[in-house]
């Protein structure tokens, strides 16, 4: 559903600290404002055409550095002149001078890298056990579909992320999916599919002709059934959906490789 406005609120406010209207949608948000303790953000989209939806997000501000005193434990007994050191956990100050002795630490370092290399160098056994396990790795990149840079789906060939589409696709997504599946892409129980970890968006063909024609009925992702049909966007143009096609099979942990107008333009 495209998208209207965002509100941004934080705790009980009655304004709204941001007020998003275009895409992409991002909030510059200054906590040093904020009390430190437990706070809640709370998200309202507005819906063209009417409808809204409410995200509640708590997180917790932690901006006053911490105080340690070295020297002086809670309740010891004490006498005379006491030498204490007092840190502060500011960011802005510099590190203290670390404990260990810079030679003392490299020394050390090189002791336990070559022990792991004489394990290993002794050891002619584990490399087979690494290349069985490289192989084993290697299927399951198969069978999800993904390679690196790219995609082969269907028997075609690996299409490569094309970054300027990737980009683009972010900006669309914002405008027309995020209602739905999300901005995070982690969709609606039982009735918006995820599309973070959706093996169905290997096939690049399937995922350009859900964008443009829609789909009447729900759809079954590992194994969970959803409810709710989604409707074409064949308003978009062929570079929009092979940017918002190559934007969510790039996005959440996805690597399904990129998608060329070309596809988008066969798919009508």
């Amino acid at each position: 559903m495209p998208i209207e406005r965002i509100e941004v609120y934080v705790d009980n406010a009655k304004e709204p600290i941001q007020v998003l209207k275009e895409p992409p949608f991002k909030v510059n948000f200054d906590t040093t404002k904020l009390p430190d303790g437990d706070h809640l953000m709370r998200v309202v989209t507005h819906y063209r055409g009417g409808g809204s939806e409410v995200k509640e997000i708590p997180f917790k501000v932690s901006n006053t550095p911490g105080v340690v005193v070295e020297g002086l434990e809670e309740g010891k007994e004490v006498s005379g002149n006491l030498e204490m050191t007092i840190r502060v956990g500011d960011p802005d100050l510099p590190p203290p001078p670390s404990r260990f002795p810079l030679v003392g630490f490299i020394v050390t370092a090189v002791v336990v890298l070559g022990g792991v290399w004489g394990f290993f160098a002794l050891n002619p056994g584990f490399n087979e056990v690494v290349k069985e396990v490289a192989k084993t790795e290697a299927v399951a990149e198969g069978g999800h579909g993904a390679h690196a840079g790219g995609t082969q789906t269907g028997g075609g060939e690996a299409v490569a992320v094309d970054q300027a589409l990737l980009v683009k696709g972010e900006t669309v997504y914002s405008a027309y999916c995020t209602g739905c599946h999300q901005a995070g892409g982690t969709g609606v129980p039982g009735v918006f599919p995820p599309l973070a970890g959706n093996p169905n968006l290997a096939d690049a063909e399937h995922v350009v002709k859900t964008v443009i024609h829609g789909l009447a009925s729900g759809v079954e992702v590992n194994g969970v059934k959803y409810t709710q049909p989604m409707p074409g966007f064949g308003q978009l143009s062929d570079e929009e959906v092979a940017a918002v096609a190559t934007y969510i099979r790039n996005s959440w942990g996805n690597k399904f490789g990129g998608v060329k107008p070309e596809q988008a333009q066969a798919a009508r």
